[in-house]
């Protein structure tokens, strides 16, 4: 009876703990401009239920399910920010939701396997590409110096010690992807926030630098992330991101996506005229200067 009794308890721990694994993996994430994945789709379906979103119910994050994800937030009375964090899915009424998936991958179980071994990787090594490995890989290439962009390619897998036979197993990642359009919308709203009122030149300056923080392995790797990174861009944190763009915005963004880059590769900009003497920033060496902003490598 004993025995019975241990058993059953031991059931009900394995269930709690398998549960609370499915809410990590898919509830506790915040969903922005570019994620994709189930979680996604079920936002979308939410927000098309009650009349908010009008696009393909598709998993993408992208600009609709964006201008929806405002649109809500304001009636609601919750932060106009488009990032769908706890309260946003509360009140939406997402209190739990399916295990976001992909194809299986021989490859993945084992970059999966390796990244747990070295401390890298705390999920379930099942062979899907999931947040929880993208966050790993993004980790694992800042740690060795490789190229921070999330996926296994040569140099990763090589670094892993991942032989080429198991390399031709083909994968997906869940959090990767939107179309060229929306990033240039995005850039363009962030550079719309940030520099509406300065020179052409110094419009894709501040595109450019976006770019160059994409590129760089101490920033996200993607326009979304760079632009979402929290107290990055004062746009953001006041709101004038979502102002109605300037159509010359909109060229300075392509212009900024096509190469062109007036600031020889800045990471950083600033108006000296709003920046506190005790701020970090004047610790930069400035390069050039374009209409209000000065604009430094490092």
């Amino acid at each position: 009876m004993k025995r019975q009794y241990i058993t059953f308890l031991s059931l009900i721990m394995v269930a709690i703990l398998i549960g609370l694994f499915y809410i990590d993996v898919c509830h506790a994430r915040t969903l922005y401009w570019g994620t994709r994945g189930a979680d996604v789709r079920e936002v979308q379906e939410k927000l098309r239920k009650w009349g908010y979103y009008k696009g393909t119910v598709d998993g993408v994050y992208g600009k609709e399910t964006y201008r929806a994800v405002i649109s809500f937030q304001r009636k609601n009375g919750l932060r106009s920010d488009g990032l769908v964090g706890e309260n946003t899915k509360k009140a939406l009424g997402i209190t739990k939701t399916k295990k976001t998936t992909t194809t299986y991958s021989k490859l993945i179980e084992t970059a999966q396997r390796k990244l747990k071994q070295w401390g890298y990787y705390k999920g379930a090594v099942d062979g899907i590409y999931g947040s929880k490995t993208y966050n790993a890989v993004i980790k694992f290439q800042r740690k060795n110096g490789l190229k921070v962009d999330g996926y296994i390619g040569s140099q990763t897998r090589k670094a892993l010690g991942i032989s080429p036979k198991t390399a031709a197993s083909k994968y997906a990642a869940t959090s990767k992807g939107v179309s060229k359009s929306d990033e240039v919308t995005l850039l363009a709203m962030a550079i719309n926030g940030e520099a509406r009122g300065e020179p052409y030149v110094g419009q894709v300056a501040v595109g450019a630098v976006i770019l160059n923080r994409v590129k760089n392995p101490s920033f996200p790797n993607s326009i979304a992330g760079v632009i979402y990174q929290p107290l990055a861009f004062e746009a953001v944190t006041n709101g004038q991101i979502y102002t109605p763009l300037k159509t010359s915005t909109i060229k300075a963004a392509r212009d900024a996506m096509n190469g062109w880059d007036p600031t020889g590769g800045a990471l950083y900009y600033w108006n000296p005229a709003k920046a506190s003497g005790s701020s970090w920033i004047w610790k930069l060496k400035p390069t050039l200067r374009i209409g209000r902003h000065v604009f430094a490598k490092k």
